[in-house]
């Protein structure tokens, strides 16, 4: 699925609520054991949400048809469960 904020609802908590729900979804109802994520780097706000959600960059992608016209896109895991916050 693809999240997002409206840039005129951004810094009040709302990219951070999302991610914590989707990942209590994911794990406690679906038992997923970790979740994946792409980002463009250039967002320094969103990639620095997800590091401090415990997020970890492991890779780029270039080319992706659905990037929206980023040259790159990170790609993020992080896993689920006691180890996670």
């Amino acid at each position: 699925c693809n999240l997002c904020v409206s840039p005129l609802l951004r810094s009040l908590g709302i990219g951070r609520a999302l991610c914590r729900i989707v990942e209590a979804i994911s794990h406690k109802k679906w038992e997923y054991s970790h979740l994946y994520l792409h980002v463009d780097p250039d967002n320094v706000a969103a990639v620095s949400l997800y590091e401090k959600e415990g997020f970890v960059d492991v890779g780029r992608r270039w080319n992706a048809s659905w990037n929206g016209g980023a040259n790159e896109i990170g790609y993020y895991v992080k896993r689920l469960g006691k180890e996670s916050k």
